[in-house]
């Protein structure tokens, strides 16, 4: 393909003169398509990013090491799979990685930390989170990489541990990864010492940022490691964001809730509908899952206690919202 296209690598600005000139007629090309470091933020430029990442630059890497171009035998088990993403058989769980890095398969718990048949021992959660948005979801990053706060806090992108432990600080996941990673700790002001890194992103990041943060309160894996008694009160504040991808996301994401699964929203209704639709989430959380919210710090997710939300500190939160306007390219 790079000898036939020509791919745009936006960490590699200096070894593409032929940019200048679309780059100059087009200032936000690289803003609506791109982290700030070059990574891939949207859909459709998956190869784009394979291309950065160490597997393909050290290793053997292709789009065919994990997915297939002609479906299986239809009504296969495999079917359902290859629907989904064109994945491989097999290829949706650590086989994809430990086809080439077998010496992992043995050690697994002693490189991630995590119980071995765990979610966070799974290599794509930590490896290729969904940083990436599209189709109205967070897409795994097929930029292969690490975990860095440092990354992080420059950047904007958000780290896998705190996708995953949506209830934890930036902080907790900067302490996990100098311990066990080595990776040293970077400085951090009060809010990423003390509230918890998705409920900043939910509340105060930029449209894009709320929406992939939105996706992940919906996805199963975080919800297994986070709890879910806490979120409604935080995530429902998003029926009511100015960018209609975002209210659509959450909505969805709402319905995995307990008590929520019929939620009535239309994210393209009158404005004045959708304070309406905050107060029915609320009001559901109150008889559904207050009583079991138990969680341990509650001032990280911006609750007095666990049984009473501190709805000043939400509204503080929101007023200090990213409202850059953005128009990501997908």
């Amino acid at each position: 393909l790079n000898q036939t296209k020509k791919p745009v690598r936006a960490a590699h600005l200096d070894q593409q003169p032929w940019l200048k000139a679309p780059l100059k007629a087009n200032p936000r090309f690289l803003r609506d398509r791109y982290w700030p470091d070059g990574m891939v933020r949207v859909g459709g430029r998956d190869y784009t990013a394979m291309v950065e990442s160490p597997c393909y630059l050290k290793g053997e890497l292709s789009c065919l090491s994990c997915h297939q171009m002609h479906h299986p035998q239809p009504g296969s088990k495999q079917m359902e799979l290859w629907l989904d993403d064109q994945v491989k058989s097999g290829m949706d769980s650590n086989e994809a990685c430990l086809q080439c890095h077998e010496g992992m398969r043995d050690n697994l718990s002693e490189h991630t930390h995590h119980t071995a048949n765990s979610t966070g021992s799974s290599c794509y959660n930590c490896h290729m989170p969904h940083t990436t948005y599209g189709l109205l979801k967070g897409i795994r990053s097929h930029q292969i990489d690490a975990p860095s706060i440092k990354v992080n806090l420059e950047t904007g992108r958000p780290n896998a541990c705190n996708l995953c432990h949506l209830d934890q600080t930036i902080e907790w996941s900067a302490d996990y990864l100098e311990k066990w990673y080595g990776q040293p700790k970077p400085a951090l002001n009060l809010e990423n010492r003390r509230i918890a890194a998705s409920v900043l992103w939910l509340l105060k990041g930029d449209a894009g940022l709320r929406a992939l943060t939105a996706w992940h309160y919906g996805w199963k894996d975080a919800q297994e490691a986070s709890g879910v008694s806490w979120q409604v009160p935080i995530l429902a504040r998003l029926l009511e964001d100015p960018y209609s991808a975002v209210r659509f996301i959450t909505a969805r994401s709402l319905r995995s809730y307990t008590g929520l699964e019929d939620l009535d929203f239309d994210f393209l209704d009158e404005a004045s509908s959708w304070k309406t639709s905050v107060e029915k989430a609320l009001a559901v959380w109150e008889t559904t899952q207050k009583a079991e919210n138990q969680i341990l710090e509650p001032q990280r997710v911006l609750f007095k206690s666990s049984a009473e939300f501190d709805e000043r500190l939400i509204r503080a939160m929101l007023s200090k919202r990213v409202n850059l306007s953005m128009d990501l390219q997908e």
